[in-house]
Order: C-alpha cells, then sequence, then structure tokens
C-alpha cells in the first residue's frame, strides 16, 4: 500500500516506494481544489525520493523543503509558494509601541476589507511569491466567519484611527497540529498604508495576550521577499524551515 496512516500522528500519512521503504511523511489536508501533502518530511535522499513521490502523488501540491522542493521543480513540478516558517516560545517578549489605539477584532469582513485590499497591492512579495489574489471580503469571511483555519484566538487585533475606524489588524487561529507548524498561528498581518508601525504594535500585543493566555507558541509563515521577514525577526520570531510549495 503506497499510503498508509502514521499512528502517532493523526491526519499524517507515510508514502511508501515500490519496496515498501518510507519515502517520507506528511500532512493530509487539502488547498485550491487539490490535495496537498504539507510539512513533506522526506525520509531519504531528494533523488531517491522525487520518484516515487511522483508515482504515487501526481495531481497533489507538496509543500516541502527546499532541496526536495526545487528536485521537484527540476522533475517537472510547477513552483508555487516560496515561504519561510517562524515560530516564537513566548519567553522573551517586545513592548508593545505607544500611540496607537488596539483593540480585540470584532469588525465584519466588510469593515476590514478595504484596509486588507490597500496592504496587499499587485505588485506586493506575497503575490510575486505565489499568493493568489482574492476577494477581501471573501478572504477575510473564510477567516473569521469560516474559520477556514481554526478559531479566532484573543490575540488578534485590530488598531484604530481618531474616528474609530479599522487602519490594520492581526489575525490569529488555533490552527490543527502543535508549534512549529501548527498550533495558534498568524495567518493575516495587514495595515493601510499611512499607518507604519501599527502591524508591529498589533503583533507585540497579541505575544503578550498569547503568553498571558498560556499558548504554547506563536507560528507564522512569510513569502520569501517580504521586507516583513524582518520585523518578525526583530520581534522575537525564530525562523524553523524555508520550504516551497509545488503543484505536481
Amino acid at each position: 500500500m503506497p499510503l498508509r496512516p502514521d499512528p502517532a500522528r493523526p491526519g499524517w500519512l507515510t508514502l511508501l516506494d515500490d519496496r515498501a521503504r518510507p519515502v517520507g511523511s506528511f500532512l493530509r489536508a487539502e488547498r485550491d481544489g487539490r490535495p496537498l501533502a504539507d510539512l513533506f518530511e522526506a525520509a531519504m535522499a531528494p533523488a531517491d525520493a522525487v520518484p516515487a513521490i511522483l508515482d504515487e502523488l501526481r495531481g497533489w501540491r507538496i509543500a516541502a523543503d527546499e532541496p526536495l522542493a526545487r528536485a521537484l521543480v527540476a522533475a517537472g513540478g510547477i513552483p508555487g509558494r516560496h515561504a519561510h516558517v517562524y515560530t516564537h516560545d513566548l519567553r522573551a517578549l517586545p513592548p508593545v509601541p505607544t500611540g496607537f489605539r488596539l483593540a480585540p477584532l470584532d469588525h465584519s469582513p466588510e469593515e476590514l476589507a478595504p484596509v486588507l485590499d490597500a496592504a496587499f497591492p499587485p505588485d506586493h512579495p506575497d503575490f510575486a511569491g505565489g499568493r493568489e489574489r482574492q476577494d477581501p471580503v471573501s478572504e477575510l469571511r473564510e477567516l473569521l466567519t469560516e474559520y477556514r483555519f481554526g478559531p479566532v484566538l484573543d490575540c488578534s487585533g485590530v488598531a484604530l484611527d481618531a474616528t474609530g475606524a479599522p487602519v490594520a489588524a492581526n489575525i490569529v487561529t488555533g490552527a490543527p497540529g502543535e508549534p512549529p507548524f501548527g498550533g495558534p498561528w498568524v495567518i493575516l498581518v495587514f495595515r493601510a498604508p499611512g499607518h507604519p508601525g501599527a502591524g508591529r504594535a498589533l503583533l507585540a500585543r497579541g505575544l503578550r495576550i498569547a503568553a498571558r493566555d498560556g499558548l504554547p507558541a506563536l507560528g507564522l509563515a512569510v513569502t520569501h521577499g517580504n521586507p516583513a521577514a524582518r520585523l518578525y525577526e526583530d520581534l522575537g520570531f525564530r525562523l524553523v524551515l524555508s520550504g516551497m510549495s509545488v503543484d505536481l
């Protein structure tokens, strides 16, 4: 049997080659209408793993570390998002910048959509790196009301201007799995132009609330080339993996 369940990790599968040797393990998911082999952990060298992956997972999206992903691209796979995964252990907490009006995230997708749309113009690194442009209301509805990546946590927040209108937000959800690749996860941080520092303030606030609430860690992923990575590192997030998605 090419795929077998991993008894130690619910939702994970192990891919076997034609000699019943483990090729790698991954978290089974769905993304953009196709099966996703997420967090693929190879059990053999990329050159040895690629043939079995191509034979058994044709039509899948594979999310793997850079060596395996690049080997799959060289074998004909279509490269997708190149990203870096970070985690924060919630021990050394940064100060929350002053001068911002920060509040719990209780705004509707319709209220936040103009901010999200302004924060991610077509030339943003996320789109160049493979993030699909979506209708902002639909994207926010999936996160805030349909809980696509888990329930929204209290360490989410919004920054408001003098009139009480939102100008920035961070959305943190309780994603499936355990840190550093699951658990509490910063799904989106976005701000309207003209409000520098609001994202930092929201993240610093969120880290403190996460620590107060006893969360194990806070994770996030950032597209390669996005200058926000420097902000995350400055706030104490630690790089744990660089990888890429590949469509087969």
